[in-house]
Protein backbone atom coordinates (compact mmCIF):
# COMPACT_ATOMS: atom_id res chain seq x y z
CA UNK A 1 0.00 0.00 0.00
CA UNK A 2 1.88 3.21 -1.22
CA UNK A 3 1.38 7.25 -0.09
CA UNK A 4 -1.80 7.96 1.21
CA UNK A 5 -3.39 11.18 -0.24
CA UNK A 6 -6.28 13.45 0.51
CA UNK A 7 -8.25 15.35 -1.83
CA UNK A 8 -8.67 18.91 0.44
CA UNK A 9 -11.50 21.85 -0.99
CA UNK A 10 -14.23 23.72 -0.52
CA UNK A 11 -18.06 22.06 -1.11
CA UNK A 12 -19.03 21.24 -5.11
CA UNK A 13 -15.21 22.03 -6.63
CA UNK A 14 -15.43 18.01 -7.80
CA UNK A 15 -13.27 16.35 -4.67
CA UNK A 16 -15.73 12.93 -5.49
CA UNK A 17 -15.50 13.71 -9.57
CA UNK A 18 -11.84 13.74 -9.23
CA UNK A 19 -11.53 10.66 -6.99
CA UNK A 20 -14.12 8.54 -9.17
CA UNK A 21 -11.97 9.45 -12.35
CA UNK A 22 -8.53 8.69 -10.07
CA UNK A 23 -9.67 5.53 -8.97
CA UNK A 24 -11.86 4.40 -11.93
CA UNK A 25 -15.01 2.19 -11.69
CA UNK A 26 -13.62 -1.13 -12.49
CA UNK A 27 -10.03 -0.41 -11.66
CA UNK A 28 -9.94 -1.31 -7.37
CA UNK A 29 -12.05 -1.60 -4.63
CA UNK A 30 -13.49 1.39 -3.09
CA UNK A 31 -15.43 1.52 0.26
CA UNK A 32 -16.35 3.12 3.43
CA UNK A 33 -13.64 1.78 6.01
CA UNK A 34 -14.53 1.89 9.29
CA UNK A 35 -13.38 4.44 11.59
CA UNK A 36 -14.63 7.51 9.77
CA UNK A 37 -17.45 9.14 8.96
CA UNK A 38 -19.53 8.54 6.13
CA UNK A 39 -18.28 12.18 4.34
CA UNK A 40 -14.74 9.97 4.40
CA UNK A 41 -14.35 7.63 1.61
CA UNK A 42 -10.80 5.40 0.43
CA UNK A 43 -10.47 4.17 -2.79
CA UNK A 44 -7.03 2.17 -3.80
CA UNK A 45 -5.85 1.98 -7.34
CA UNK A 46 -2.27 2.27 -9.33
CA UNK A 47 -0.60 4.88 -11.15
CA UNK A 48 2.62 3.73 -13.22
CA UNK A 49 2.57 0.12 -11.81
CA UNK A 50 2.45 1.79 -8.12
CA UNK A 51 0.15 1.89 -5.67
CA UNK A 52 -1.75 4.88 -4.09
CA UNK A 53 -4.84 5.20 -1.36
CA UNK A 54 -6.84 8.39 -2.01
CA UNK A 55 -9.30 9.99 0.69
CA UNK A 56 -12.60 11.80 -0.52
CA UNK A 57 -13.21 14.18 2.01
CA UNK A 58 -15.89 16.58 2.88
CA UNK A 59 -16.05 20.36 1.55
CA UNK A 60 -14.59 22.95 4.24
CA UNK A 61 -16.93 25.69 5.30
CA UNK A 62 -16.35 28.63 7.11
CA UNK A 63 -19.83 29.03 8.42
CA UNK A 64 -20.37 28.34 12.65
CA UNK A 65 -23.36 25.72 12.05
CA UNK A 66 -22.38 22.41 14.91
CA UNK A 67 -22.56 20.04 11.98
CA UNK A 68 -20.01 22.10 10.11
CA UNK A 69 -17.79 21.76 12.58
CA UNK A 70 -17.59 18.33 12.75
CA UNK A 71 -17.60 17.77 9.30
CA UNK A 72 -13.86 20.24 9.68
CA UNK A 73 -12.80 17.88 12.14
CA UNK A 74 -12.65 14.62 10.16
CA UNK A 75 -11.35 16.60 7.37
CA UNK A 76 -8.44 17.87 9.81
CA UNK A 77 -8.09 14.19 10.78
CA UNK A 78 -7.65 13.52 7.01
CA UNK A 79 -5.16 16.33 6.87
CA UNK A 80 -2.94 14.54 9.60
CA UNK A 81 -3.31 11.49 8.63
CA UNK A 82 -2.06 11.72 4.72
CA UNK A 83 1.22 11.57 3.03
CA UNK A 84 0.38 14.51 0.67
CA UNK A 85 -2.73 16.69 -0.69
CA UNK A 86 -4.38 17.09 -4.26
CA UNK A 87 -5.82 20.35 -2.83
CA UNK A 88 -9.00 21.58 -5.22
CA UNK A 89 -10.11 24.89 -6.54
CA UNK A 90 -13.28 26.05 -8.76
CA UNK A 91 -11.81 27.45 -11.42
CA UNK A 92 -15.61 28.81 -12.71
CA UNK A 93 -15.49 31.31 -9.83
CA UNK A 94 -12.76 33.76 -8.25
CA UNK A 95 -10.32 33.15 -6.03
CA UNK A 96 -11.92 32.83 -2.16
CA UNK A 97 -10.82 33.86 1.00
CA UNK A 98 -11.67 30.50 2.10
CA UNK A 99 -9.17 28.93 -0.70
CA UNK A 100 -6.23 30.49 0.97
CA UNK A 101 -7.33 29.98 4.24
CA UNK A 102 -7.34 25.91 2.99
CA UNK A 103 -3.74 26.66 1.03
CA UNK A 104 -2.31 27.89 4.91
CA UNK A 105 -3.31 25.10 6.35
CA UNK A 106 -2.03 22.58 3.80
CA UNK A 107 1.29 24.86 3.51
CA UNK A 108 1.51 24.46 7.47
CA UNK A 109 1.04 20.82 7.60
CA UNK A 110 4.94 20.91 5.96
CA UNK A 111 4.07 18.39 3.21
CA UNK A 112 3.84 18.04 -0.22
CA UNK A 113 0.28 19.02 -2.11
CA UNK A 114 -0.49 19.76 -6.02
CA UNK A 115 -3.20 22.12 -6.72
CA UNK A 116 -5.83 21.20 -9.11
CA UNK A 117 -7.38 23.88 -10.97
CA UNK A 118 -10.68 21.64 -11.76
CA UNK A 119 -13.04 23.08 -14.28
CA UNK A 120 -10.68 24.78 -16.34
CA UNK A 121 -12.13 23.62 -19.59
CA UNK A 122 -15.02 26.04 -18.65
CA UNK A 123 -15.41 29.18 -21.24
CA UNK A 124 -15.62 31.25 -17.89
CA UNK A 125 -12.51 29.95 -15.86
CA UNK A 126 -9.87 31.91 -18.09
CA UNK A 127 -10.10 35.21 -16.12
CA UNK A 128 -9.61 33.57 -12.76
CA UNK A 129 -6.96 30.95 -13.31
CA UNK A 130 -4.29 34.17 -13.22
CA UNK A 131 -5.95 34.28 -9.23
CA UNK A 132 -5.07 30.91 -8.28
CA UNK A 133 -1.63 30.62 -9.71
CA UNK A 134 -1.10 33.37 -7.48
CA UNK A 135 -1.30 31.50 -4.17
CA UNK A 136 2.38 30.44 -4.88
CA UNK A 137 1.91 26.39 -4.51
CA UNK A 138 4.67 25.02 -5.57
CA UNK A 139 2.79 22.49 -7.98
CA UNK A 140 -0.20 23.88 -10.05
CA UNK A 141 -2.07 22.19 -13.14
CA UNK A 142 -5.87 22.98 -14.57
CA UNK A 143 -8.13 19.74 -15.27
CA UNK A 144 -11.19 18.90 -15.92
CA UNK A 145 -11.65 16.14 -13.55
CA UNK A 146 -15.41 15.33 -15.13
CA UNK A 147 -14.38 15.16 -18.51
CA UNK A 148 -10.70 13.82 -17.50
CA UNK A 149 -9.06 16.52 -19.09
CA UNK A 150 -5.40 16.43 -17.83
CA UNK A 151 -5.62 13.32 -16.11
CA UNK A 152 -3.07 11.75 -17.43
CA UNK A 153 -0.49 14.73 -16.39
CA UNK A 154 -1.86 14.69 -13.00
CA UNK A 155 -0.83 11.24 -12.65
CA UNK A 156 2.57 11.76 -13.66
CA UNK A 157 2.64 14.62 -11.50
CA UNK A 158 1.48 12.42 -8.53
CA UNK A 159 4.02 10.17 -8.88
CA UNK A 160 6.92 12.31 -9.44
CA UNK A 161 5.72 14.80 -5.98
CA UNK A 162 4.75 12.33 -3.62
CA UNK A 163 6.09 8.73 -4.57
CA UNK A 164 10.18 9.05 -4.14
CA UNK A 165 9.20 10.68 -0.76
CA UNK A 166 7.25 8.14 0.55
CA UNK A 167 9.48 5.64 -0.90
CA UNK A 168 12.34 6.44 0.73
CA UNK A 169 10.88 6.76 4.24
CA UNK A 170 9.12 3.54 3.57
CA UNK A 171 12.43 1.97 2.79
CA UNK A 172 14.13 3.26 5.98
CA UNK A 173 11.15 1.50 8.50
CA UNK A 174 11.21 -1.29 6.20
CA UNK A 175 15.31 -1.97 7.23
CA UNK A 176 14.74 -2.53 11.24
CA UNK A 177 12.81 -5.95 11.10
CA UNK A 178 12.73 -8.10 8.26
CA UNK A 179 8.95 -9.23 8.54
CA UNK A 180 6.44 -6.67 9.42
CA UNK A 181 3.24 -8.77 10.81
CA UNK A 182 -0.14 -7.59 11.58
CA UNK A 183 -3.04 -9.43 12.66
CA UNK A 184 -6.57 -7.89 12.28
CA UNK A 185 -9.69 -7.88 12.73
CA UNK A 186 -13.06 -7.06 14.26
CA UNK A 187 -13.34 -6.43 17.70
CA UNK A 188 -13.50 -9.47 20.29
CA UNK A 189 -12.22 -11.74 17.45
CA UNK A 190 -8.99 -12.85 19.74
CA UNK A 191 -6.49 -11.01 17.93
CA UNK A 192 -4.59 -9.99 21.20
CA UNK A 193 -5.00 -13.53 22.67
CA UNK A 194 -3.40 -14.65 19.50
CA UNK A 195 -0.32 -12.52 19.84
CA UNK A 196 -0.27 -13.31 23.68
CA UNK A 197 0.12 -17.09 22.80
CA UNK A 198 2.52 -16.56 20.08
CA UNK A 199 5.04 -14.56 21.99
CA UNK A 200 4.14 -17.01 25.19
CA UNK A 201 3.16 -13.97 27.22
CA UNK A 202 0.66 -11.77 28.37
CA UNK A 203 1.65 -8.80 26.24
CA UNK A 204 -1.65 -7.45 25.29
CA UNK A 205 -4.61 -7.47 27.23
CA UNK A 206 -7.48 -9.71 26.52
CA UNK A 207 -10.73 -9.08 27.80
CA UNK A 208 -14.32 -10.41 26.69
CA UNK A 209 -15.39 -6.66 25.79
CA UNK A 210 -15.57 -5.67 22.68
CA UNK A 211 -12.90 -2.49 21.98
CA UNK A 212 -10.35 -3.62 24.68
CA UNK A 213 -7.13 -3.45 22.81
CA UNK A 214 -7.31 0.50 21.71
CA UNK A 215 -3.69 1.10 20.66
CA UNK A 216 -1.31 -0.72 17.68
CA UNK A 217 0.88 -2.76 20.38
CA UNK A 218 4.35 -4.41 18.54
CA UNK A 219 7.09 -6.87 19.37
CA UNK A 220 9.90 -8.18 18.10
CA UNK A 221 10.23 -12.26 18.27
CA UNK A 222 12.55 -14.81 16.45
CA UNK A 223 10.62 -17.79 15.02
CA UNK A 224 11.98 -20.46 13.44
CA UNK A 225 15.41 -18.44 13.12
CA UNK A 226 12.84 -15.60 11.41
CA UNK A 227 13.23 -12.15 13.07
CA UNK A 228 9.54 -11.00 13.05
CA UNK A 229 8.14 -8.05 14.25
CA UNK A 230 4.25 -8.88 15.43
CA UNK A 231 1.84 -6.02 15.53
CA UNK A 232 -1.77 -6.30 17.39
CA UNK A 233 -4.04 -4.10 16.24
CA UNK A 234 -7.14 -2.30 17.53
CA UNK A 235 -10.84 -4.26 16.33
CA UNK A 236 -12.10 -2.01 13.88
CA UNK A 237 -15.94 -1.38 14.27
CA UNK A 238 -19.03 0.04 11.75
CA UNK A 239 -18.82 3.39 11.15
CA UNK A 240 -22.10 3.61 13.26
CA UNK A 241 -20.54 2.20 15.96
CA UNK A 242 -17.59 4.42 16.46
CA UNK A 243 -18.21 6.92 19.08
CA UNK A 244 -15.25 7.53 21.21
CA UNK A 245 -12.27 9.94 20.13
CA UNK A 246 -9.81 7.02 21.15
CA UNK A 247 -11.87 4.21 18.76
CA UNK A 248 -11.45 6.81 16.15
CA UNK A 249 -7.87 6.98 16.66
CA UNK A 250 -7.33 3.36 17.14
CA UNK A 251 -8.77 2.35 13.36
CA UNK A 252 -6.44 4.95 11.97
CA UNK A 253 -3.59 3.10 14.25
CA UNK A 254 -4.85 -0.14 12.51
CA UNK A 255 -5.36 1.27 9.06
CA UNK A 256 -1.72 2.49 9.34
CA UNK A 257 0.00 -1.05 10.51
CA UNK A 258 -1.72 -2.37 7.22
CA UNK A 259 0.36 0.43 4.88
CA UNK A 260 3.53 -0.62 6.82
CA UNK A 261 3.18 -4.26 7.07
CA UNK A 262 4.64 -6.78 5.23
CA UNK A 263 1.56 -9.90 5.48
CA UNK A 264 -1.57 -10.31 7.43
CA UNK A 265 -2.91 -12.50 9.76
CA UNK A 266 -7.00 -11.69 9.40
CA UNK A 267 -8.72 -13.10 12.25
CA UNK A 268 -12.69 -14.26 12.24
CA UNK A 269 -14.95 -15.55 15.45
CA UNK A 270 -15.89 -18.94 14.88
CA UNK A 271 -18.78 -18.33 16.74
CA UNK A 272 -19.97 -15.67 14.27
CA UNK A 273 -20.55 -15.94 10.65
CA UNK A 274 -18.53 -13.80 8.25
CA UNK A 275 -20.21 -10.09 8.16
CA UNK A 276 -20.51 -6.98 5.82
CA UNK A 277 -17.40 -5.21 7.83
CA UNK A 278 -14.84 -8.63 7.26
CA UNK A 279 -15.14 -8.12 3.87
CA UNK A 280 -14.45 -4.26 3.80
CA UNK A 281 -11.65 -5.10 5.87
CA UNK A 282 -10.82 -7.95 3.47
CA UNK A 283 -10.97 -5.66 0.37
CA UNK A 284 -8.75 -3.25 1.58
CA UNK A 285 -6.23 -5.94 2.51
CA UNK A 286 -6.51 -7.32 -0.56
CA UNK A 287 -5.96 -3.75 -2.53
CA UNK A 288 -3.29 -3.17 -0.40
CA UNK A 289 -1.37 -6.01 -2.42
CA UNK A 290 -0.44 -7.59 1.04
CA UNK A 291 -0.08 -11.31 1.73
CA UNK A 292 -2.84 -12.56 3.35
CA UNK A 293 -3.82 -15.71 5.99
CA UNK A 294 -7.15 -16.14 7.14
CA UNK A 295 -7.65 -17.83 10.20
CA UNK A 296 -11.13 -18.92 11.75
CA UNK A 297 -10.31 -18.22 15.31
CA UNK A 298 -12.11 -20.06 18.60
CA UNK A 299 -12.30 -23.33 16.17
CA UNK A 300 -12.18 -25.87 19.14
CA UNK A 301 -16.14 -24.52 20.15
CA UNK A 302 -17.45 -25.50 16.71
CA UNK A 303 -19.18 -29.02 16.16
CA UNK A 304 -18.64 -30.31 12.55
CA UNK A 305 -21.80 -28.89 11.11
CA UNK A 306 -21.54 -24.89 12.54
CA UNK A 307 -17.86 -26.25 10.99
CA UNK A 308 -19.98 -26.86 7.15
CA UNK A 309 -22.11 -23.88 7.65
CA UNK A 310 -19.43 -21.20 8.14
CA UNK A 311 -17.60 -23.21 5.18
CA UNK A 312 -20.45 -22.36 2.67
CA UNK A 313 -20.59 -19.28 4.25
CA UNK A 314 -17.11 -18.49 3.79
CA UNK A 315 -17.14 -19.84 0.08
CA UNK A 316 -20.26 -17.76 -0.76
CA UNK A 317 -19.18 -14.09 1.12
CA UNK A 318 -15.46 -14.32 0.07
CA UNK A 319 -15.80 -15.76 -3.44
CA UNK A 320 -13.12 -13.16 -4.47
CA UNK A 321 -10.38 -14.48 -1.95
CA UNK A 322 -10.66 -17.97 -3.51
CA UNK A 323 -6.77 -17.62 -3.87
CA UNK A 324 -6.34 -17.30 0.08
CA UNK A 325 -5.77 -19.76 2.50
CA UNK A 326 -8.39 -20.11 5.24
CA UNK A 327 -7.21 -22.17 9.05
CA UNK A 328 -9.23 -23.33 11.36
CA UNK A 329 -7.32 -22.19 14.86
CA UNK A 330 -8.06 -21.63 18.88
CA UNK A 331 -5.75 -18.69 19.83
CA UNK A 332 -6.58 -19.72 23.46
CA UNK A 333 -5.46 -23.16 23.00
CA UNK A 334 -2.47 -22.42 20.62
CA UNK A 335 -4.28 -25.01 17.81
CA UNK A 336 -2.77 -24.20 14.44
CA UNK A 337 -1.02 -20.44 15.84
CA UNK A 338 2.44 -21.52 14.25
CA UNK A 339 1.67 -23.00 11.62
CA UNK A 340 -0.28 -20.16 10.24
CA UNK A 341 2.86 -17.72 10.98
CA UNK A 342 4.85 -20.88 9.04
CA UNK A 343 2.58 -20.85 6.01
CA UNK A 344 2.43 -16.70 5.90
CA UNK A 345 6.10 -16.86 6.43
CA UNK A 346 6.14 -19.30 3.64
CA UNK A 347 3.93 -16.83 1.37
CA UNK A 348 5.73 -13.67 2.14
CA UNK A 349 9.03 -15.53 1.15
CA UNK A 350 6.84 -16.53 -2.58
CA UNK A 351 5.25 -13.23 -2.98
CA UNK A 352 9.55 -11.33 -3.01
CA UNK A 353 10.63 -14.74 -5.56
CA UNK A 354 12.12 -12.95 -8.98
CA UNK A 355 10.69 -14.73 -11.69
CA UNK A 356 12.17 -15.78 -15.00
CA UNK A 357 11.06 -13.64 -17.96
CA UNK A 358 11.68 -16.14 -20.88
CA UNK A 359 9.66 -19.01 -18.49
CA UNK A 360 6.70 -16.53 -17.94
CA UNK A 361 6.86 -15.48 -21.15
CA UNK A 362 6.22 -19.33 -22.58
CA UNK A 363 3.69 -19.64 -19.85
CA UNK A 364 1.46 -16.56 -21.04
CA UNK A 365 2.17 -18.06 -24.66
CA UNK A 366 0.74 -21.43 -23.45
CA UNK A 367 -2.37 -19.72 -21.99
CA UNK A 368 -3.18 -18.30 -25.13
CA UNK A 369 -2.95 -21.38 -26.83
CA UNK A 370 -5.51 -23.03 -24.65
CA UNK A 371 -7.62 -19.99 -24.12
CA UNK A 372 -7.14 -17.58 -26.66
CA UNK A 373 -8.54 -14.04 -25.66
CA UNK A 374 -12.09 -13.60 -27.13
CA UNK A 375 -12.84 -11.68 -30.26
CA UNK A 376 -13.37 -7.83 -29.67
CA UNK A 377 -15.03 -6.52 -33.25
CA UNK A 378 -13.46 -7.63 -35.62
CA UNK A 379 -9.90 -8.36 -33.93
CA UNK A 380 -8.86 -10.56 -31.28
CA UNK A 381 -6.57 -9.24 -28.39
CA UNK A 382 -2.86 -10.82 -29.03
CA UNK A 383 -0.21 -10.42 -25.93
CA UNK A 384 3.03 -10.81 -27.61
CA UNK A 385 4.90 -10.44 -24.32
CA UNK A 386 5.22 -10.29 -20.59
CA UNK A 387 7.85 -7.99 -18.60
CA UNK A 388 7.97 -7.56 -14.60
CA UNK A 389 7.42 -4.64 -12.65
CA UNK A 390 6.81 -4.39 -8.73
CA UNK A 391 8.29 -7.12 -6.44
CA UNK A 392 5.79 -6.61 -3.61
CA UNK A 393 2.48 -7.59 -4.80
CA UNK A 394 4.26 -9.46 -7.97
CA UNK A 395 2.97 -7.27 -11.22
CA UNK A 396 2.86 -8.94 -14.67
CA UNK A 397 2.87 -5.96 -17.02
CA UNK A 398 1.01 -7.16 -20.51
CA UNK A 399 2.08 -5.78 -24.15
CA UNK A 400 0.88 -6.72 -27.14
CA UNK A 401 -2.17 -5.55 -29.32
CA UNK A 402 -5.78 -3.95 -28.96
CA UNK A 403 -5.08 -5.42 -24.85
CA UNK A 404 -7.65 -3.04 -24.08
CA UNK A 405 -10.27 -5.28 -24.86
CA UNK A 406 -9.21 -7.88 -23.04
CA UNK A 407 -12.51 -8.35 -20.30
CA UNK A 408 -12.44 -9.62 -16.33
CA UNK A 409 -13.78 -13.01 -17.56
CA UNK A 410 -10.06 -13.51 -19.57
CA UNK A 411 -8.32 -11.30 -17.10
CA UNK A 412 -9.22 -14.02 -14.24
CA UNK A 413 -8.23 -16.85 -15.93
CA UNK A 414 -5.09 -15.87 -16.51
CA UNK A 415 -4.78 -15.19 -12.92
CA UNK A 416 -6.17 -18.77 -12.10
CA UNK A 417 -3.35 -20.33 -15.02
CA UNK A 418 -0.43 -18.38 -13.29
CA UNK A 419 -1.45 -18.85 -9.82
CA UNK A 420 -1.37 -22.59 -10.47
CA UNK A 421 1.79 -22.56 -13.02
CA UNK A 422 3.46 -20.47 -10.55
CA UNK A 423 2.34 -21.48 -6.61
CA UNK A 424 1.01 -18.01 -5.86
CA UNK A 425 -1.76 -18.84 -4.00
CA UNK A 426 -2.48 -16.70 -1.15
CA UNK A 427 -0.61 -13.95 -2.60
CA UNK A 428 -2.01 -10.58 -4.22
CA UNK A 429 -1.29 -10.26 -7.98
CA UNK A 430 -1.11 -7.13 -10.43
CA UNK A 431 -1.77 -7.02 -14.16
CA UNK A 432 -1.41 -3.76 -16.15
CA UNK A 433 -2.38 -4.36 -19.67
CA UNK A 434 -0.71 -2.09 -22.62
CA UNK A 435 -1.02 -1.70 -26.03
CA UNK A 436 1.34 -1.49 -28.51
CA UNK A 437 1.34 2.58 -30.29
CA UNK A 438 1.21 2.30 -33.96
CA UNK A 439 4.18 4.06 -34.81
CA UNK A 440 2.38 5.61 -38.46
CA UNK A 441 -0.66 6.84 -36.91
CA UNK A 442 0.02 9.96 -36.84
CA UNK A 443 2.12 10.13 -39.89
CA UNK A 444 0.29 11.32 -43.42
CA UNK A 445 0.19 8.85 -46.09
CA UNK A 446 2.08 10.09 -48.88
CA UNK A 447 0.91 9.37 -52.58
CA UNK A 448 3.05 8.35 -55.60
CA UNK A 449 2.35 10.48 -58.89
CA UNK A 450 1.27 7.05 -59.79
CA UNK A 451 -1.26 6.55 -57.06
CA UNK A 452 -2.18 10.22 -57.28
CA UNK A 453 -3.37 9.87 -61.00
CA UNK A 454 -5.30 6.62 -60.27
CA UNK A 455 -7.43 8.50 -57.57
CA UNK A 456 -8.09 11.11 -59.93
CA UNK A 457 -9.51 9.04 -62.86
CA UNK A 458 -11.78 7.37 -60.26
CA UNK A 459 -12.88 10.08 -58.91
CA UNK A 460 -13.61 11.37 -62.54
CA UNK A 461 -15.93 8.25 -63.05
Amino acid sequence: MGPLIAIIGRPNVGKSTLFNSLIGENLSLVADFPGLTRDRKYGSTNIQNSSYIFIDTAGINDTDDDFEKLILLETNKAIQEADGFLFLVDATSPLSALDEEINKILRKSGKYYLLCINKSDKKNSKLNLQDYYELGVEHSLPISAKNKNGLSELKNKIENIFLSDYSTDHEKSKEVNKYNISILGKPNAGKSTFFNTVLKDNRAIVSNVPGTTVDSISENLIFKQESLLLTDTAGLRKKGKIKKDNEVYSSKKAISSIRSSDAIIYLIDGKELVTDQDLHLLSLIISSGKPLIIGINKSETLSNYEKSLLRRNLNKKLSFLSHIEVDYISALKGMGTSNILTKLLRTIKKSRKEFNPKHLNLLIKEAQKVNPPPMVGRFRPIIKFVSLGNSSPPTFIFHGNKLEGINKNYEKFLENFLRKKLKLQGIPIKFVFKTNDNPFKDKKNQLTKRQYAKRKRVRSH
